[in-house]
C-alpha cells in the first residue's frame, strides 16, 4: 500500500511548519512596530503640545512628510513592492523586501486609506523565498505560498478565511504555463504553515501568544433569523458597497496615470488630499480624522455608534480617499478599506430603514465590498460570516446576497470599460489594451 505522503511531501510540510512560524513572527513584530509608531505619530505627539485631537496643520504635514518619504523608498531596489491597484502578489523577493517594508510602513503610519495586507504577504514570501532552495523545483512555490498565508493570517483574524483568500488568489493567479497541482501539495502545506504561524498569535499552553490588532467588526448584537427587510435593503447596500469600492478604484488607476508622469508631486499632493478629505469630515460629522484615515482596521467596530447621515459623509470620504492613496503612489492592501466601506454601507441601510437590521446587513456590505475589490465571492462570504458570525449563523443568507451582487457590479462596471475585459484573477486584459 502507498503511502499518503512521500519522503518528499514530508520534507515539504516540514519546511512549511518552519515557514509558517518565521513568517508569523516577522508580520507580528512588523505589525506592533506599526501600530506603535501609529500611537506616537497620532496620539502621543499630539498631546505633547496640548492637543486632544490631532490640529488640522498635523494632519496636512504627517500625510505630505509620509507621502516624501514613500517616494524615497520607491528609490530602493524592489521599488516599493506591488502597486495596491494590481492585486495580491506573491512574489517578493528578500533582496524586494526593505523597500517594500518601508514604503508600507511610511504609507500606514502617516494614514493613507490601504490595508496592511502587503506587507504581511511580503514578508511571508520573502521568508518562502529564503528557504525555497532546499525545496527545489515545482514545490518552491508552495512555500512561498504558505509563508505569505502565514503572515497575512497575523492581521485577518482567522486562519480559515485567509487559508482561503491565499488559495483562491494562487489558484485563480496560476501564473503563465502553469500546472493543476494535485490537492495534498497545494493544500495542506498551506494549511499547516497556517496553523503554525497562528500559534504565534493565540499561544500554546500557558504561552498567551503575541497578539496584534486585527479586523473585527465587534459586537453586533443577536441576529436569529432572516429579515425580509435585510434582503430587500441589501441589495441596495450591496450595490452601494461595490460602487463605494469601484469609485475608489477606478479613480485611482486614473490617477495612477499621472503619478506615473510625475511621482513625488502627485503622491504629496495626494497625502494633502487626503489629510482635507479627513478634516472636512471631521468637521462635518465630529468622528475623529481616524475614521476617514487609515485601513479602516481598527475603526470598522466604531461605525455602530455613528449616526446614518455621519456614516454616509465618512464613506464617501473614505471612499475618496482611498483613490488618492492608490492612485497617488503609497503602497499597502486594497482589501481592508474595501470591507470599511462595505461595513459603513450596511451599517447606513440599517440605520435608515425600518426593520432593517446591522447584523445582516453588515453581512452583506463586508461581503460586497470585499467581492468588489477581490472578485472572489467565496473568500469574500467567509470574511464576512466571520467577521459578524457572533450575531448568528443566519448572517450567512445575507453574506452571499452580498458577494454575488458586489461581483455581478464589477463585473458590469468592468464590462462598461470599453475594450477592457473584466478585472477578476485569471482574467488577463487583451494585448492590444493594456497599457
Amino acid at each position: 500500500m502507498r503511502a499518503p505522503l512521500s519522503r518528499e511531501d514530508t520534507v515539504l510540510l516540514l519546511y512549511a511548519l518552519l515557514v509558517g512560524v518565521l513568517a508569523a513572527l516577522g508580520a507580528t513584530v512588523y505589525s506592533s512596530l506599526l501600530h506603535g509608531a501609529e500611537h506616537l505619530v497620532w496620539d502621543a505627539a499630539p498631546e505633547a503640545f496640548g492637543a486632544d485631537d490631532a490640529p488640522w496643520w498635523w494632519v496636512l504635514a504627517v500625510l505630505a512628510v509620509g507621502a516624501v518619504a514613500v517616494w524615497g523608498a520607491k528609490t530602493l531596489p524592489g521599488h516599493g513592492g506591488h502597486h495596491p491597484l494590481d492585486g495580491l502578489a506573491f512574489d517578493i523577493t528578500p533582496r524586494m523586501l526593505a523597500s517594500t517594508l518601508l514604503a508600507a510602513f511610511a504609507t500606514l503610519v502617516c494614514g493613507a486609506v490601504v490595508g496592511p495586507e502587503a506587507p504581511l504577504l511580503a514578508i511571508g514570501t520573502s521568508v518562502g523565498f529564503w528557504l525555497l532552495r532546499p525545496a527545489g523545483g515545482e514545490r518552491a512555490r508552495i512555500l512561498v505560498i504558505s509563508g505569505a498565508a502565514a503572515a497575512l493570517g497575523v492581521v485577518m483574524g482567522n486562519p480559515l478565511v485567509t487559508g482561503l483568500l491565499v488559495l483562491e488568489a494562487s489558484i485563480l493567479r496560476p501564473g503563465p504555463g502553469a500546472r493543476p497541482r494535485r490537492p495534498l501539495v497545494q493544500l495542506v502545506p498551506v494549511l499547516s504553515a497556517l496553523g503554525a504561524g497562528y500559534l504565534v498569535h493565540v499561544g500554546v499552553a500557558d504561552w498567551p501568544g503575541v497578539s496584534v490588532p486585527n479586523l473585527t467588526a465587534g459586537d453586533l448584537g443577536p441576529y436569529p433569523s432572516v429579515s425580509v427587510a435585510d434582503l430587500l435593503t441589501g441589495v441596495v447596500v450591496a450595490v452601494a458597497a461595490a460602487g463605494l469600492v469601484v469609485l475608489g478604484t477606478r479613480t485611482g488607476e486614473r490617477l495612477r496615470r499621472v503619478a506615473d508622469r510625475s511621482p513625488l508631486p502627485t503622491i504629496v499632493l495626494a497625502g494633502v488630499g487626503v489629510g482635507v478629505l479627513a478634516l472636512v469630515s471631521r468637521a462635518i460629522t465630529g468622528a475623529d480624522v481616524d475614521m476617514v484615515l487609515f485601513s479602516g482596521q481598527t475603526t470598522l467596530a466604531g461605525l455602530t455608534g455613528v449616526g446614518a447621515g455621519s456614516i454616509v459623509v465618512i464613506a464617501v470620504a473614505k471612499a475618496l480617499a482611498y483613490a488618492l492613496s492608490m492612485g497617488g503612489g503609497f503602497r499597502g492592501g486594497a482589501i481592508f478599506p474595501a470591507v470599511f466601506l462595505g461595513m459603513a454601507a450596511g451599517v447606513a441601510g440599517a440605520a435608515l430603514v425600518p426593520g432593517a437590521t446591522v447584523p445582516g446587513l453588515a453581512a452583506c456590505g463586508i461581503a460586497a465590498g470585499a467581492a468588489a475589490t477581490l472578485g472572489m465571492p467565496l473568500t469574500s462570504v467567509l470574511l464576512a460570516v466571520l467577521l459578524t458570525i457572533g450575531s448568528g449563523p443566519a448572517v450567512t443568507v445575507t453574506a452571499i446576497l452580498g458577494a454575488v451582487l458586489g461581483l455581478l457590479v464589477k463585473l458590469w462596471l468592468d464590462a462598461r470599460r470599453d475594450g477592457v475585459l473584466p478585472d477578476l484573477p485569471g482574467v488577463d486584459e487583451a494585448p492590444a489594451t493594456r497599457e
